[in-house]
């Protein structure tokens, strides 16, 4: 680790406080660093119309990676720079009978002309959340019955129930699609109790993303440094040179991690970065 470093943080329980924000005084901290020559961005699953309010003033000039991987973006505009594969319709098909049939709500996220989210109802606490937690969120459409447009492709989906309902059609699709799913599969870290199984493109993921960004900026892997708290991050932990997880964080999460600091609560990605780069 140095200064010419390139330094990747997920957001939501890792760069962001727990209540999902990121203070003005923290963006004027970042923004010194990235003045004086830092090398920042972030991977998040949000899409970019849920991370760029929160984060917009920040000077960000390298791309950032968004929605667990399938995108790399730029921050200033939105404009997409690279996208990996999407879900076959007959797989989401598929995994909407299993879903429905135990009803299960299914949340469908789209790439076409704009970003869609669709979703029938939320009948249970951890869906209802959910849907609370997007606020007016554009890309939130509630719909009747799930039919996608021929030019509208599939970037993931998302279950959210116990885990006792959860299992059993994670069992299936990981057994039937893992050839073609990225599954993820835990509980939620905002709804105790509740579980979100989550699936993209099988090579839709975190690292894969930071390995075609690295290239891009020419960096080695070996010369980056990624922080994370959730499974999602743990492809970014396998390639990086250097990873770590926060305090908050899944034991999985620390148990792969190279190196533990503080909580999201205490903005310790933030005081890491001014460690590196204001004490030496």
């Amino acid at each position: 680790m140095n200064k010419k470093s390139l330094y990747i943080s997920d957001l939501d329980g890792t760069l962001l406080l727990p209540d999902s924000s990121f203070p003005n005084d923290y963006k004027k901290r970042l923004n010194r660093l990235i003045d004086m020559g830092l090398q920042f961005t972030f991977a998040t699953a949000r899409n970019y119309d849920s991370a760029y309010p929160i984060l917009k003033n920040i000077n960000l000039n390298i791309p950032v990676i968004l929605f667990n991987g399938v995108y790399l973006a730029d921050f200033s505009t939105g404009h997409i720079l690279e996208h990996s594969d999407f879900i076959k319709n007959e797989i989401v098909q598929n995994m909407l009978k299993l879903a429905l049939s135990r009803d299960i709500d299914p949340f469908i996220y789209t790439f076409g002309e704009k970003h869609h989210l669709y979703y029938l109802n939320a009948t249970n606490p951890g869906s209802q959340s959910y849907v609370k937690s997007l606020g007016e969120d554009g890309r939130l459409c509630q719909v009747s019955h799930f039919d996608f447009r021929e030019e509208e492709k599939i970037s993931g989906f998302l279950l959210i129930d116990t885990y006792e309902r959860l299992d059993p059609v994670y069992q299936s699709l990981n057994k039937k699609y893992y050839k073609h799913l990225n599954l993820y599969f835990a509980e939620d870290v905002s709804m105790k109790g509740y579980y979100w199984l989550q699936s993209f493109h099988q090579q839709a993921n975190k690292g894969n993303m930071v390995k075609t960004l690295a290239k891009r900026l020419r960096i080695s892997l070996d010369n980056t440094v990624v922080f994370g708290d959730y499974l999602n991050d743990l492809d970014m932990f396998n390639i990086a040179g250097h990873s770590i997880a926060m305090g908050n964080s899944l034991q999985e999460v620390k148990d792969s991690a190279n190196e533990i600091i503080g909580s999201n609560a205490q903005g310790a990605v933030l005081n890491y970065l001014e460690s590196i780069w204001l004490e030496n």
